[in-house]
């Protein structure tokens, strides 16, 4: 075996039981990034995963069949008999027909499944290449031909330098491809043209993803430069850089259409076939072409299912992804009214209710007015879309009813008003999953037949051909949407990190679910865990009322086996509508952290929908404890009492110190939740929680369920079952490498006993008397001296083999004492959850004082004022002096 294949095995076995033990918490499968990260439609590529706990990777997954993947694998020699990984290295296989787009990629392996990561598929006509590396100055600018999309990665401090050629009049399109694919990268773009002016620059068009435009005059040359804003840089900040005069549309109007609706709708963008110019649509400073087509939407309303690189309130905008050629695709939305364009001018537009206005902001501080005729007593939902829809726009409403004096003369009455719709960022930052949104809702209750106006303005200020919203003016339409979530969070409730659940046997885990409720629906909605593997259990939740959010606990037995796949999260709710009563469904959609921690250089928390809810086991380790409620039973409490709940703690492995418990999504808890220690060595406690109103628990009447969770610290061994058997492992090699060199010893004795076999022989030859002796002699000579000759390859052979074997065994100790130091037991910090408890909450009975009785003087005066009648005693009921007739 040479020393390059010993190397590679040397970094193989080590990199296979995982990066350094990052975090004092139990430990899951952290995917941070693939290399390379994509391929072309029918290309086999090989690739590197990078990430934390990756060990024993057996599978690389993808979200589209088309592509699949086998663990680089080196073969079976005399010193490892089964062929065996090489480190987390897989040869991945994208089929000719799988549609250009970005896949999730989970790896799979001793911790189950990792988190996902995109994998990008170009078409396979795709002109792809790779950055150099050595393109750090503008003289060492690397040369790309247009229609190229060029992959690199920016280093610290560091600026990538290109070159491209552009002819007059054509449009060059410029894209940074970097937040979309899970890079840290904030990009920047700067263009200079040949005499070294600044032509353009840009960042933040799509996310934190640039794009901008080249038109040149006449031919001519230009330098591109590439880098993050704050110049950050290194492996993760890695970027796929388009250069190109292909089409692209820049957005679609009108923004939606209802669904199983067939309408004429307007792409604006570049180079787009049959398009025409509209100097009238500019976006920064370019001329956009527009082009008419036709589109169908599906009769069905529903959120596309693929990969979503925005926010995840973003990516489950229902919609339909509509695609132009070759140009890049754009979602319209699916309206809940008939859509009305907006006029464009400053006067009152009248519209007619329900109906879904699709509008622009056209010039900075622009603000829309809309007239319609409401019913007395009828209770109306103004909802506005612009964020959800990735357009730069914060919406602002403002509702004002319209009234009329006799004489005609008109007053406007605010009635209501609305920023931004409510939110789901975590105040206790126990959940940093950003499932929030900018758009505004509001509603209101009409107090005649009459006129009522919304104004929607842009807090950005801005304005422009792009600056699009939808505004829905309906009765309420009762629907929601689902986003489960989980991850990790370390103590000091700044710092989160992306985690797919992993569960240990005989564990529960809490699966926090987020509901956007449309237009007040506070209906019931129970939510239920669907395709789960054998020995996992969900108890169905159940969100009452307003309740948009709570903890789905999955739960595995003391037996469960090792599987790892995805699992389906549904809620189900029935609503009354004057259509008559029907039930909705919904699929939750997994959200989690891309980057695993808040940048303390930025308020914004980067998040993103997967396109599958991950699920695993482990059978090979065991919870830390298990939390119990002592009585299983539907609790009830007064508003203003305190609720005690006695607690039980089963150890299952050593714990050290306290463990503290809470209560976790239960509804209306801000911050600091009530807790209960149990100590080490103690296995009961009793959780009391104070349902008074308070600035920190919105106490309100209603069924909740929620959920205990208790954090704390235990004795962990990592993987202990790899020290097990890379310790085996080692003893094999070790007794192997005694064998060989017990051998090697042998051949050397060969050699020395062939040796002196073969000096004997020659000394008799020389001493032969006669020819007839020496003739008798040589022959006996000569086999001395082949025995010798085998005999020293024989002993070159095995030195050779010692020093391989002595390789080997240095690889298999190394790899042996690495896996024994991980599986040192060490206190590792640990969470875990009871299963749901169920608490009604109600208002305190309405109790009335006894008055005090009546002192004689007072009743004495009372008889004479009215002697005729006949008095009873003041009733609890009021204290009401009556007559028995009363």
């Amino acid at each position: 075996m040479t020393h390059c294949v010993f190397t590679r095995l040397i970094a193989a076995l080590i990199a296979a039981l995982g990066a350094p033990y990052l975090f004092a918490q139990l430990p899951t499968a952290d995917l941070s990034r693939l290399e390379p990260r994509s391929a072309r439609a029918g290309e086999t590529v090989e690739i590197t995963l990078h990430g934390s706990n990756l060990e024993e990777l057996t599978e690389l997954r993808f979200t589209n069949p088309g592509i699949t993947a086998k663990p680089v694998m080196l073969p079976a020699d005399e010193f490892f008999p089964r062929p065996h990984t090489v480190g987390s290295r897989f040869v991945v296989k994208v089929a000719a027909d799988v549609p250009p787009g970005i896949y999730d990629a989970r790896a799979v392996g001793y911790f189950g499944l990792s988190t996902a990561r995109p994998f990008v598929v170009a078409a396979a006509d795709s002109k792809e290449v790779t950055e150099p590396g050595n393109n750090t100055m503008p003289g060492n600018a690397m040369s790309v031909e247009i229609n190229s999309v060029v992959t690199g990665a920016v280093a610290s401090r560091g600026i990538d330098w290109f070159r491209f050629t552009a002819k007059a009049g054509q449009r060059v399109l410029v894209e940074l491809i970097a937040e979309r694919i899970d890079s840290r990268l904030d990009g920047q773009l700067t263009v200079y043209d040949s005499a070294g002016r600044e032509v353009d620059r840009n960042r933040d068009t799509f996310g934190r993803d640039s794009f901008l435009e080249v038109q040149a005059q006449q031919d001519g040359k230009f330098l591109l430069a590439v880098s993050d804003i704050l110049y950050r840089g290194g492996g993760d900040h890695f970027y796929r850089l388009s250069i190109s005069d292909r089409p692209h549309i820049d957005f679609v109007y009108p923004p939606a259409g209802e669904p199983g609706s067939t309408n004429l709708y307007t792409l604006y963008g570049r180079n787009l076939p049959g398009g025409v110019l509209d100097k009238s649509s500019r976006i920064r400073g370019h001329v956009l072409e527009k082009h008419q087509v036709e589109i169908a939407l599906p009769k069905v309303a529903s959120t596309p299912p693929g990969f979503h690189p925005g926010q995840p309130r973003q990516g489950l905008l229902p919609g339909f992804d509509y695609t132009f050629k070759e140009a890049n695709s754009v979602r319209i939305g699916f309206a809940t009214a008939p859509v009305v364009l907006e006029t464009a001018n400053d006067a009152v537009q009248q519209i007619s209710v329900p109906s879904e206005v699709a509008g622009r902001f056209d010039e900075a501080n622009d603000e829309d007015v809309f007239r319609f005729t409401t019913q007395k007593d009828q209770t109306y939902w103004v909802e506005a879309i612009a964020d959800r829809m990735q357009s730069k726009v914060d919406p602002w409403l403002i509702v004002h009813q319209v009234a009329k004096s006799e004489d005609g003369v008109e007053t406007l009455i605010q009635v209501a008003d609305n920023d931004d719709m409510p939110g789901f960022f975590s105040i206790d930052g126990k959940d940093t999953i950003n499932a929030d949104t900018i758009d505004a809702a509001v509603s209101f209750k009409s107090v005649h037949d009459g006129e009522y106006q919304v104004t929607i303005a842009n807090q950005f200020g801005s304005g422009g051909i792009a600056d699009l919203y939808r505004l829905a003016i309906r009765a309420a339409t009762p629907d929601f949407q689902l986003i489960a979530t989980a991850e990790k969070t370390l103590p000091t409730n700044r710092t989160g990190y992306s985690v797919t659940p992993l569960l240990r046997q005989g564990a529960r885990w809490g699966i926090r679910v987020l509901c956007p409720r449309q237009d007040g629906f506070a209906g019931d909605i129970v939510i239920s865990a669907q395709e789960l593997p054998p020995g996992v259990t969900a108890t169905p939740l159940t969100l009452s009322g307003m309740t948009d959010r709570g903890i789905l606990v999955v739960s595995a037995s003391a037996d469960a086996k090792s599987w790892s796949g995805e699992i389906r999260i549904v809620g189900k709710a029935s609503v009354s509508t004057a259509a008559g009563d029907h039930e909705l469904v919904r699929d939750a959609r997994f959200a989690s952290l891309v980057w695993g921690h808040i940048f303390a250089d930025s308020i914004r928390v980067r998040s993103r929908l997967t396109e599958r809810i991950p699920l695993s086991l482990n059978q090979h380790e065991k919870a830390p404890v298990s939390i119990d409620v002592v009585e299983d039973k539907e609790w009830t409490v007064e508003v203003g009492q305190k609720l005690e709940i006695p607690v039980k703690v089963t150890d299952i492995s050593t714990r050290v110190g306290n463990l503290t418990i809470e209560p976790q999504g239960l509804f209306g808890i801000l911050r600091n939740p009530p807790q209960v220690n149990i100590a080490e060595k103690d296995s009961d406690g009793t959780l009391t929680i104070n349902f008074a109103r308070n600035g920190n628990f919105k106490v309100e009447p209603g069924r909740y369920q929620f959920t205990l969770q208790g954090t704390g610290v235990a004795k962990y061994r990592h993987n202990y079952p790899a020290s097990v058997r890379t310790a085996a492992e080692q003893q094999r090699i070790e007794k192997l490498a005694t064998e060989i060199s017990a051998a090697a010893v042998r051949a050397m004795s060969t050699v020395d006993e062939a040796r002196k076999t073969l000096d004997v022989a020659m000394q008799n030859l020389a001493s032969a008397a006669d020819d007839d002796a020496k003739a008798r002699l040589r022959p006996v000579a000569d086999n001395a001296k082949a025995t010798l000759d085998a005999a020293e390859v024989a002993a070159r052979q095995a030195a050779e083999k010692v020093t391989a074997v002595e390789k080997a065994k240095t690889t298999v100790v190394s790899v042996a004492k690495a896996a024994a130091a991980k599986a040192v037991e060490k206190n590792t910090k640990f969470a875990a959850w009871s299963d749901l408890i169920t608490v009604v909450v109600t208002e305190p009975a309405i109790t009335r004082e006894q008055p005090e009785p009546w002192p004689p003087s007072v009743l004495a005066r009372l008889l004479r004022q009215a002697p005729s009648r006949e008095l009873v005693k003041p009733s609890s009921a009021g204290g009401r002096l009556y007559t028995s007739s009363e």
